[in-house]
């Protein structure tokens, strides 16, 4: 074999080699991708770690499948969590990123989504804010108050498909589940901690708040806190309100509570009779 053809031969090898490596590196990227929101991995890549933020006004859903304990005692678990858990969490997914939210995680049956975060740009927004502190501070509460009303009414909205969807999966599967909504906003701490199975979380009282509201709620509905009724209470034209004056939340004490009833169930509760 003449020094050519080896050098094609060591050419071709390490061509193909090349390829198989970016295959990997673009399936590790894509894995990665559907596990950090896209801004911090590129804060993870720069070097940044840990990612701690405090981010003010954001909402948070957690969304419960009332029942799913005691089906999980009767029901092959390839059925009910291979089949109907994972067609209806795919689902899930779906309708949270068409409303532009983000999904935190799943803790068996229950699934929890904020909206609102900034991933880190914070600082620059106050900078922003900073640059024309001639205007009236009104002016800035204004700005946010906007800013915390477009994604608290997303979030109601995913939680009115939330409801669609699992009316039609348990429609596909002969079952019969509910669901129970929370949702509440306020600061919280977001973040990636740790070096093993990290992933993208949020911590604080606001989201014991928001799990309260959903441990407090009733099937069917969506529980929310005096802050979040302030903001959303206004869509009378997907919700029926009324309020469940002051209740005693564990861990929370008194609290003004209110609850959201989709019009479409009770359209479907009025047909029915």
């Amino acid at each position: 074999m003449n020094i050519l053809g080896l050098k094609s031969i060591v050419f071709a090898a390490v061509f193909l080699f090349a390829k198989d490596l970016e295959k990997e590196y673009m399936k590790s990227e894509e894995v990665l991708r559907s596990i950090l929101p896209p801004a911090i991995l590129k804060r993870i890549k720069r070097g940044e770690f840990p990612i701690v933020d405090h981010v003010h006004g954001v909402s948070i859903l957690f969304a419960d499948l009332v029942g799913f304990t005691k089906a999980s005692a009767d029901l092959h678990p390839n059925f009910l969590v291979g089949l109907f858990l994972n067609d209806l969490f795919h689902a899930f997914d779906e309708i949270v990123y068409k409303h532009g939210l983000e999904k935190i995680k799943t803790i068996g049956d229950a699934y929890m989504v904020v909206g609102g975060l900034n991933h880190g740009q914070s600082l620059s927004i106050e900078k922003e804010e900073s640059a024309d502190h001639h205007y009236p501070n009104c002016n800035q509460q204004r700005r946010k108050s906007t800013k915390n009303r477009h994604h608290c009414e997303r979030i109601m909205l995913l939680a009115l498909d939330m409801f669609q969807e699992l009316k039609r999966i348990n429609a596909k599967y002969k079952l019969d589940f509910e669901l129970r909504v929370g949702v509440h906003i306020g600061p919280v701490v977001a973040g990636v901690l740790g070096r093993k199975r990290f992933t993208y979380d949020v911590w604080g009282d606001s989201v014991n708040t928001a799990s309260r509201m959903e441990s407090n709620g009733i099937p069917g509905s969506i529980h929310m806190s005096s802050d979040m009724y302030d903001l959303v209470g206004n869509m009378h034209q997907h919700f029926d309100f009324h309020s469940c004056g002051t209740k005693v939340i564990k861990g929370k004490g008194e609290m003004t509570t209110f609850i959201a009833k989709p019009l479409s169930s009770i359209r479907s509760d009025f047909l029915a009779i």
